[in-house]
């Protein structure tokens, strides 16, 4: 069987981000040649590729990914659907809406829909009038960079290199909505402490939410204690993750919310929303706070600061263990069982 996988995210703005991170392992699992699929890997502007099945790794509402015409099984993998679900923060436009329009014609013509959590999988069914039973769930990875480091040299490299203080808080993301900023960094200013923000978006002046952000800063007095890195490799992201003593991701609403992820991996503590699909990652590990509520996030970002050394390292060996559930080898598993229930149906 020969499957074509579009890998165009690889390729364009959301190389940096988690559709990025999601089309690169997935595709470099699959180039490790122990399946049983003869693979494609096509850049999606090539949409006649000789293939019995394709998937696309990307769905974007509002403008044109998937094609209208079906000549193959098609899978695509929808990660959310954030701006159907708070409509009010994210309009459309009148091009979006005619590109949605065709992209929900598109999405008829789909075999099956990929999904990051059962979260996005309710949303997905709900918005986009898709059968439930098509929609398949597969928690997604952290990179095998994300880890436990112990070389203190190179820590000490990244350090310097993005001059951080010494103890801070860790926000890795952008700029949208749904990720409360706002109420997060009142929440620094609440707790007193140092908060290093990683996410190319952030140092962009371009992008409107952006300069919101500065102002608030600024608004806030924390000029002094947010450093802002932009985006930052994986190996020094990793390192970063290490150095912090918490990562903090409030957000109102997440597919899956792989920074939870990837700092278990390295160890380092989680201060998360109670709500949408990060408890799905971990139940007992992560430390929850109610996003609208800064007291709240502060209080918990306080108590990961206030731990004692023996209670820091049993909670940092918890999370390593529990990261391990998860690997990019899962991923591909499970999605090529996907692609073998569809071709056998």
């Amino acid at each position: 069987m020969r499957i074509a996988i579009d890998t165009s995210p690889l390729y364009t703005g959301h190389e940096s981000r988690g559709i990025g991170a999601y089309t690169k392992n997935l595709v470099e699992e699959f180039k490790s040649g122990k399946w049983d699929f003869d693979f494609i890997f096509f850049d999606g502007k090539n949409y006649s590729v000789d293939a019995d099945l394709v998937h696309y790794p990307y769905f974007d509402l509002f403008f044109r990914t998937l094609p209208l015409r079906r000549d193959k099984v098609r899978i695509v993998t929808i990660h959310d659907v954030i701006p159907l679900v708070f409509p009010r923060h994210y309009p459309a436009g009148i091009k979006g809406r005619i590109n949605f329009f065709f992209q929900k014609i598109a999405l008829k013509n789909v075999d099956a829909v990929i999904c990051d959590s059962k979260t996005s999988k309710v949303d997905i069914a709900n918005k986009l009038s898709f059968p439930k039973s098509n929609i398949h769930v597969i928690y997604l990875a952290a990179s095998p960079s994300f880890r436990k480091i112990g070389d203190q040299k190179f820590l000490n490299e990244v350090s310097e290199k993005y001059r951080l203080p010494k103890n801070f808080a860790l926000y890795v993301g952008d700029v949208n909505w749904h990720k409360n900023i706002v109420h997060m960094l009142k929440a620094v200013k609440i707790a007193g402490c140092d908060l290093v923000m990683a996410g190319k978006a952030l140092v962009d002046d371009n992008i409107p939410q952006t300069r919101e952000l500065n102002s608030l800063i600024g608004k806030l007095g924390l000029s002094k204690h947010i450093i802002k890195t932009g985006f930052i490799e994986e190996d020094n992201l990793a390192g970063i993750y290490n150095l912090a003593k918490l990562t903090v991701l409030p957000s109102y609403y997440e597919g899956f919310g792989l920074p939870v992820l990837e700092s278990m991996a390295c160890g380092t503590p989680v201060v998360a929303s109670n709500i949408s699909s990060i408890p799905e990652i971990s139940k007992d590990n992560i430390i929850f706070c109610d996003p609208a509520n800064s007291q709240d996030i502060a209080k918990k970002i306080k108590e990961v600061f206030g731990l004692s050394p023996r209670k820091l390292d049993g909670l940092s060996q918890k999370l390593i263990k529990e990261s391990k559930k998860y690997s990019w080898h899962r991923v591909a598993a499970e999605t090529a069982n996907v692609y073998r229930s569809v071709l056998n149906n």
